[in-house]
């Protein structure tokens, strides 16, 4: 008889055959979710918004960049959480050879996020040479808040559906 002492812990490593718990969620699981989405994109996206319409009439010569600089850690906050988690699980959907419809919005937003960082560190450390990059942090924000908006709604009318 093996000791309980001796068992060791779940390994932190999975491999692709043990997501099926996170791949079969109940749909309920996945309303919050998108709700969670939704709610975190918009407390933190409408200030990249607001950034993106009004910040440069908040400052001198150095408010694109300080509104880029705001925009970037806002914005990073709504990937991560708006994004990050439908990216990995249609990934992880895409190993099992199944396409998910939120590849598309949360690859796209990471990459609209990326490629605006990428831009704002080269002239950054360029020593603010040239004309300042337009980052798109807007877009992926916007982006989020609409698709979380859309996918929430599609689980709150299948659970109104169902209860009907």
């Amino acid at each position: 008889m093996p000791s309980p002492l001796r068992s060791s812990p779940p390994s932190p490593h999975t491999s692709a055959g043990d997501f099926t718990d996170l791949l079969h969620r109940p749909a309920d699981q996945r309303r919050r979710e998108h709700q969670y989405r939704f709610g975190q994109a918009v407390v933190f996206g409408l200030p990249v918004l607001g950034l993106q319409w009004f910040g440069h009439s908040l400052g001198g010569p150095e408010s694109e960049r300080w509104v880029a600089i705001l925009q970037a850690l806002l914005a990073g906050w709504v990937i991560y959480v708006g994004a990050m988690g439908m990216l990995f699980e249609s990934v992880v959907w895409l190993t099992r050879r199944r396409f998910t419809t939120d590849l598309v919005p949360s690859a796209v937003a990471a990459g609209l996020y990326l490629a605006s960082l990428v831009r704002l560190a080269v002239y950054v450390l360029r020593g603010a040479a040239g004309a300042f990059p337009r980052p798109w942090f807007h877009w992926a924000v916007a982006l989020l808040i609409a698709w979380t908006a859309l996918r929430w709604c599609q689980f709150v009318r299948r659970a109104a559906g169902r209860s009907a």
